[in-house]
C-alpha cells in the first residue's frame, strides 16, 4: 500500500519512552482501530494500517521501537494519499504517535494542526471506568461513565481548568481538567445542597440577631457553655447544626439594665 519515501525526515522522537510495536498492535486491537499514524508534517503524516505491522512482527520484530516503523516497513502511504483514495474520510479514528505518546485523533482533527495541537486528542484511558468528557475542536463529547452521569445532557466548558455548571435540572457538576482538554466530572449536587442550606440558615441567624437589636436586645454570641443566667429576664439560646452545638446566643432584654 501507497508509495515508497528513499529519504525519511527525523523526526523528534524519544525513541526509549517510544511503545513497542507489540504494545501498537495491541492498542489498534483494543480499541478497534485500523490505522497508527506517525504525527509528522514533513512527512506528510506516515500512515501505517494493521496488516502492515502484523507484516513486521512477522519477523519478529515486535520488540523493536515503533519509531523504527519506516524503516522497517519503508512502503507506507501518507495521510493525503489516503484521503485521495478513499481508505480514509474526515470521520475515521487513528492512532496518533507523536513525541513518544499514543492517543485517538480522527482524521478531521489532524488536518491543519498545528505541531503542539495534538496534545488535545482523546487519550488511549478515554474508555476508563470515570467520567470524562472533552472540548477538543470545540465539540462537546463524554466518554460512557460521564454521559451516564450527566444524563447525556451536552455542557458548555467553563473558564479555567476547574469549573462548576448547574443544569436546569438542579445538578451541579464540578469540572477538573486532569489531561489537556480532558476534563474529570464530579457530581457535587449533595455537597452544593448542604452548602447552600448552610447559607440559607446563616442568612436566617443574621436576620435573626438583626431583628432583636432592632427592638432593643443585646445579643451576645459565644462557644461557651454560659453559666446559669444572672437575670432570669436572661435568654440562652443553643446553636445546633447536626446535632452539633456550634455555640450560643445569649439574649438581653436592652431595656431592663
Amino acid at each position: 500500500m501507497g508509495r515508497e519515501t528513499k529519504k525519511t525526515p527525523r523526526r523528534r522522537i524519544d525513541e526509549k519512552a517510544a511503545p513497542t510495536l507489540s504494545k501498537v498492535l495491541r492498542d489498534l486491537y483494543l480499541h478497534g482501530i485500523e490505522f497508527c499514524l506517525f504525527f509528522s508534517p514533513c512527512e506528510g503524516h506516515p500512515v501505517f494500517s494493521k496488516d502492515q505491522i502484523i507484516s513486521v512482527l512477522e519477523k519478529g520484530e515486535g520488540e523493536r521501537n515503533v519509531c523504527e516503523l519506516t524503516k522497517l516497513c519503508p512502503s507506507f502511504s501518507t495521510l493525503e494519499d489516503l484521503l485521495e483514495k478513499k481508505v480514509l474520510v474526515k470521520q475515521t479514528e487513528l492512532l496518533v504517535l507523536k513525541d513518544a505518546d499514543l492517543r485517538i485523533l480522527s482524521v478531521s482533527s489532524i488536518a491543519g494542526m498545528a505541531e503542539g495541537d495534538v496534545e488535545t486528542g482523546i487519550p488511549l484511558w478515554w474508555d476508563a471506568p470515570l467520567p470524562f468528557v472533552s472540548w477538543t475542536g470545540g465539540r462537546f463529547t463524554a466518554n460512557r461513565k460521564a454521559a451516564e452521569v450527566l444524563g447525556g445532557i451536552p455542557v458548555p466548558r467553563g473558564k479555567g481548568p476547574e469549573f462548576l455548571c448547574e443544569t436546569s435540572g438542579g445538578k451541579c457538576f464540578l469540572f477538573r481538567e486532569i489531561h489537556p482538554a480532558v476534563f474529570l466530572v464530579d457530581d457535587v449536587s449533595e455537597d452544593m445542597g448542604n452548602a447552600k442550606e448552610m447559607t440559607w440558615w446563616a442568612a436566617v441567624g443574621k436576620a435573626f440577631v438583626s431583628r432583636l437589636r432592632g427592638k432593643g436586645f443585646s445579643v451576645e454570641k459565644t462557644t461557651e457553655v454560659p453559666s446559669a443566667a444572672e437575670d432570669e429576664r436572661d435568654e440562652v439560646l443553643a446553636c445546633v447544626w447536626d446535632d452539633n452545638i456550634l455555640g450560643y446566643l445569649k439574649v438581653k432584654d436592652g431595656k431592663e439594665f
